[in-house]
């Protein structure tokens, strides 16, 4: 094989190669975007996430009845200032339910829930007096 030929098997391998990692490109953001396609490491943090979310919705109410019987804790939680202040404080009082520990999306659906209770107890007219003059 002489010079010329050498060069022009070099130059269609360089097309070649360049090509092939274009369509593979292409075909992986086809795969990705056009037809829905994610990586099992993706799916996987995806459908962990939904469960904690899911476990979240339903341990909060119960967080929410631990933290209202603890009156220091709820009055440290009215007179925090910032959303991240009242998650600390759930954090801090509630530690666990059953078996599942605290962090911190559960004290924010917690936090969620307490806010809702005590702006519902706000809400509420006061019950009359049953005392007679």
């Amino acid at each position: 094989m002489d010079y010329q030929q050498k060069e022009a098997l070099r130059q269609k391998l360089t097309v070649g190669g360049v090509g092939f990692i274009a369509g593979a490109i292409a075909w992986w953001i086809v795969l990705a975007s056009g037809l829905g396609w994610i990586s099992p490491t993706t799916a996987s943090q995806q459908t962990s996430d939904a469960v904690q979310a899911k476990v979240d919705k339903v341990l909060a109410p119960f967080c929410a009845d631990r933290f209202m019987a603890n009156k220091a804790a709820l009055a440290k939680f009215t007179k925090a200032s910032e959303d991240y202040d009242r998650n600390e404080v759930v954090q801090k009082t509630i530690g666990k339910i059953g078996s599942t520990k605290v962090d911190y999306q559960l004290s924010e659906s917690c936090a969620q829930a307490v806010e809702a209770r005590l702006k519902s107890a706000a809400r509420k007219p006061a019950a009359p007096s049953t005392t007679k003059s």
